[in-house]
């Protein structure tokens, strides 16, 4: 017997095998979507910049303090001399010749007098020896004449001749000591002369140690800075000091003082302190004001400019065993270690002097976090790598 069909079992097997295929179906897109989440979810995110060349400075900025080019101390020309007055002051702007001290001269004044009769006496003893000289080389020439004719004997001609010359002797020695009396007026007028104490050169004055009513020492009276030149005098470390050079410019600050002051390396030390390990520098100061030595002030000399890729120094990794260093670059999605060698450095930004072309995609700050071939995110911070002044 033939069993009629059922339209309502059909239709609820239908849509039962309907619910199946689309449960299906779903089931399959969602674990596709799954799989793009958990792979997107494996990669790093990094900011990164790409790199670039571009025109670069390089600064070595350093402390110290200003001091005198040149210091002259002036001093008295003898001690225990009292010093009768003072014309200038700390601070004073004095020429060559100007009068800094006076000294009491009594006590030369008397002994110029004594100088000058000493040679007022040695002249009238000269003049006596010449007249006694001259008086017997005539007794000689008479005694000499009447020799010849046998007038006068032997021994008369005899003790004229050694009285002529113990007279030519005593010219001598009167001529000596008239010599010897001239000598100590010239000193005497000297010491005299120098009673005035005077700049020898021109400059400012930066001590004075001489009070009127005083007596003189061995300490100088007054400290004069030549050409009131002042310049910056700093301690460099061993390691940067080959980075300057004799002649290159440089900008100095002070504190409290508007703008930088401009000058040059003028010297620097041959020596390396062995304690320390810092070596010195002079920078002379193109400055008309007064500067005050013994103030601080701060430097700062371009020490190289050049085309270079320059990038922040957390980008680096350090190996400490083959002190080498590296940087990760942004190959395919992926972290890529990358050797690379290094110049000069500058306030935590290094050159790059192999290693890296300009378009690399570098990671800003790499760490032990990051290995690689690890699958990366890239965040692009728009660094500026060409240079380190814009």
């Amino acid at each position: 017997m033939t069993r009629p069909f059922c339209y309502k079992c059909g239709s609820a097997a239908a849509l039962a095998i309907t619910f199946l295929v689309s449960a299906s179906t779903t089931h399959s897109a969602g674990g596709t979507a799954a799989a793009t989440v958990q792979t997107e979810a494996a990669k790093r995110m990094v900011s990164t910049f790409v790199v670039a060349s571009g025109m670069s400075e390089w600064t070595l900025s350093f402390s110290g303090v200003l001091a005198a080019r040149e210091e002259v101390a002036v001093g008295a020309p003898q001690q225990d001399q009292r010093i009768s007055g003072v014309d200038v002051e700390v601070g004073d702007r004095v020429k060559a010749g100007q009068v800094l001290v006076r000294l009491d001269t009594a006590m030369l004044d008397n002994q110029l007098r004594e100088a000058e009769g000493r040679v007022a006496r040695a002249s009238a003893a000269v003049a006596q020896q010449q007249a006694t000289a001259a008086q017997a080389q005539a007794a000689l020439e008479r005694a000499s004449r009447l020799k010849a004719s046998g007038t006068v004997s032997g021994q008369v001609y005899d003790e004229r001749t050694s009285a002529a010359a113990v007279a030519h002797q005593g010219v001598a020695v009167a001529q000596a000591e008239l010599s010897q009396a001239e000598a100590q007026l010239s000193e005497s007028r000297r010491l005299r002369e120098r009673a005035v104490v005077v700049a020898p050169v021109g400059g400012v004055v930066s001590e004075r140690h001489a009070n009127a009513g005083a007596l003189t020492g061995s300490e100088p009276l007054v400290r004069l800075i030549r050409d009131g030149e002042v310049e910056l005098a700093a301690d460099i470390p061993e390691s940067e000091l080959p980075q300057l050079a004799v002649g290159q410019p440089a900008e100095v600050r002070l504190p409290g003082s508007d703008g930088a002051i401009s000058g040059k390396v003028r010297m620097i030390t041959p020596k390396i302190d062995r304690d320390t390990r810092l070596g010195g520098a002079r920078i002379a100061l193109e400055y008309d004001s007064a500067l005050f030595p013994g103030a601080f002030g701060r430097a700062e000399i371009v020490v190289a400019k050049r085309e270079a890729i320059v990038i922040d120094d957390s980008a680096l990794l350090y190996d400490s065993e083959s002190d080498k260093t590296s940087v990760f670059v942004v190959e395919h999605g992926r972290a890529m270690l990358r050797a690379v060698e290094t110049g000069l450095r500058d306030n935590g930004r290094l050159e790059i002097v192999a290693g890296l072309e300009a378009g690399d995609v570098v990671v800003a700050k790499a760490g032990a976090w990051l290995r690689e071939g690890d699958a990366v995110a890239t965040v692009d911070i728009g660094a500026i790598t060409g240079s380190i002044r814009p």
